[in-house]
Order: C-alpha cells, then sequence, then structure tokens
C-alpha cells in the first residue's frame, strides 16, 4: 500500500522500518498525503507520542497482530456500533488487566489454543476481530465458557499494575531496580542443574520447572516484555507480596525477598570482563544466556504450575 501511495517513482528506503512505536517522517507524509490527512495527527497516533517517557524496550515489539487483548473492549465496540479497534494501552508490556473492564488480557486463542494474532475482517460494514489461525470472532461472551478470573483476583493485580507503570515511565534507577528484581526472580536456583526459577519458591509447588516460554526473561532487557500475560501476572503478583505498592527493594530488603535472592544462581561475568567480550564480538547477555540454558536442561513440563489452575497453591516463602 506504501509502494502504491508513494507511486513507481517513488523511493522508499525506510519501508522496512514501518511501525507505529516510532514511525518514520517520511512514510507518515506519504500516508497522510494518501489519505489527505494532516501529518502531525498521525504522529500524535504513535505509541512514542502517547508515551513519551517510557523505553523503548518496555512497549510491545510484536507485530502483525499479535500480542494481549481484552475480549470485553471488542464487545463494547459492538454495543457502540463502531469498528473494532487493538488499544493503544494494550501494547505496554506490564499491562495485563484491562482498566475500563477489570479483566485479566488474553494472548491466547478460546478455541485453538494458539498465541492470539488478530484479523479484521468487514461484518456489517464495520470490521470485527477475528483469530488468524482459526479464524474464529474474538468476543467476551466466548471468554465465558472458559476458566475466567475472579474479580477480585483481578482487582489486585491491577493495583499491582498501576504503580508498575509509573516505576517504568518515571527515573531511570527505579527501572533499574525493577529490571533487576524482575531478572533475579526468573534466575535459576543456585543448585547447579536446576530446572526451577527463584520465584519457584514463593510458588511453592512440587515439580513446578520454569516454563519454556518464559526462559527469554532471564538476562533479558525489560524481562516482562519476553513474559506471556499469565507468567508478567504473576511476576506483578509476586512483586507487589514481596515488596508492597513500591514493586522494588527500597533501602533494606525485607526477609522474605532476601531468602528468595540469596538462592539465586550468580551470574557469570564475562571473560576479561565486559570490555574483552566486546572486543572478541560477543555480547555478554548472550554469555548470560548460554549458562542459563545450560543449568535448565532437565525436562520442563510446559503447562504445569499455570497459575489459574492451582490459586490456593500460591503462598508466602516459608522459612
Amino acid at each position: 500500500m506504501t509502494a502504491y501511495l508513494a507511486g513507481q517513482e517513488g523511493t522508499l528506503p525506510t519501508l522496512c522500518q514501518i511501525a507505529d512505536t516510532t514511525p518514520e517522517p517520511e512514510l507518515l507524509k506519504i500516508w497522510a498525503r494518501g489519505c489527505r490527512i494532516d501529518p502531525a495527527r498521525l504522529e500524535r497516533l504513535s505509541l512514542e507520542a502517547r508515551y513519551r517517557n517510557r523505553s523503548r524496550d518496555w512497549v510491545s515489539s510484536r507485530g502483525g497482530g499479535g500480542g494481549s487483548v481484552c475480549l470485553a473492549c471488542f464487545d463494547a465496540d459492538v454495543a457502540a456500533g463502531r469498528d473494532a479497534y487493538i488499544r493503544a494501552g494494550w501494547r505496554l508490556v506490564e499491562r495485563v488487566v484491562c482498566p475500563v473492564h477489570n479483566e485479566i488480557l488474553r494472548d491466547r486463542c478460546l478455541e485453538c489454543g494458539a498465541h492470539l494474532r488478530a484479523s479484521f475482517k468487514l461484518r456489517m460494514d464495520l470490521l470485527r476481530v477475528f483469530c488468524a489461525k482459526c479464524e474464529c470472532l474474538l468476543t467476551g461472551r466466548r471468554a465465558s465458557r472458559a476458566d475466567r478470573m475472579d474479580a477480585a483476583f483481578a482487582k489486585g493485580i491491577f493495583a499491582y499494575q498501576s504503580p508498575a507503570e509509573g516505576i517504568i515511565s518515571g527515573g531511570e534507577d527505579q527501572l533499574a531496580h525493577l529490571e533487576w528484581t524482575i531478572r533475579m526472580l526468573w534466575a535459576p536456583l543456585d543448585r547447579v542443574g536446576a530446572a526451577r526459577p527463584v520465584l519457584a519458591l514463593w510458588f511453592d509447588h512440587e515439580g513446578w520447572n520454569c516454563p519454556f516460554e518464559a526462559r527469554a526473561a532471564v538476562g533479558a532487557p525489560a524481562p516482562l516484555q519476553h513474559l506471556p500475560v499469565r507468567w508478567r501476572v504473576l511476576t506483578l503478583a509476586i512483586l507487589g507480596d514481596l515488596f508492597g505498592e513500591a514493586m522494588v527493594p527500597m533501602g533494606t530488603m525485607p526477609e522474605a525477598a532476601a531468602r528468595l535472592f540469596r538462592r539465586a544462581a550468580p551470574i557469570p561475568r564475562a571473560p576479561n570482563g565486559r570490555r574483552g567480550a566486546i572486543c572478541k564480538g560477543e555480547d555478554p547477555i548472550d554469555i548470560v544466556t548460554r549458562r542459563v540454558q545450560r543449568l535448565r536442561k532437565s525436562p520442563v513440563h510446559r503447562w504445569n504450575g499455570n497459575f489459574e489452575g492451582e490459586r490456593a497453591d500460591l503462598g508466602r516463602v516459608r522459612s
């Protein structure tokens, strides 16, 4: 479409950089000219303009309709007689609860169980949202057939979500504390060959290992971005339980958190220091990731430990 708007004579050197997070100014001009609207209006729709104080790492990079959604919001679009659309706030990686409907966001299709990718189709001259894989209509009524979390649980998670948003949009020092704390929770235990992360001690469920889909959070920047919704919810719940509304250690670390973090495996340093690793063309983050993978070669049960069905087993760290 962009090539058509630019014309056959036009050149598109930045075509590969199309993104709603930080769109290229030249592309905005092409779209604005084709749609006959003000380019500044399109710029205000970008996530960078909406959340100016936020690090780009803390905005979901999943494109092509992928990500988490609130099905009740789609129902609200139907009831209001308007096109269904993806809300900008769903791209914030700490956003796990819809602030309007107080429901946990979903990142999997309720019919086929695949990672959710939204597909838009016209129905009665209005856009409606479908699963890109099984083509089922995404509505909140369909979600009522599944096991839904109670409103009290979602409200409690929302109480943790709000201060997390403040930390991410605030100063870099607090954000660094938040990232460090989350990495420590998902770090492997100090036992060699352990397949359990540190937060398993808080989860306190026999046989629960680190899920395969959550291993990318270890050693990565903005670790919540690499976690599915249910593991982001669990992470926020543990942060709130350990540190309260602050969500990060402030001054003296609580004893429960100290017991957890003492069990974390030490993060190996790069050979000859960070400078030596960079000189050899190797990122120290990659070194840490390979070390973590070696520590976790024991079999992992992908779905074991899903907190939706085992909420009764959640508890504080036992001494």
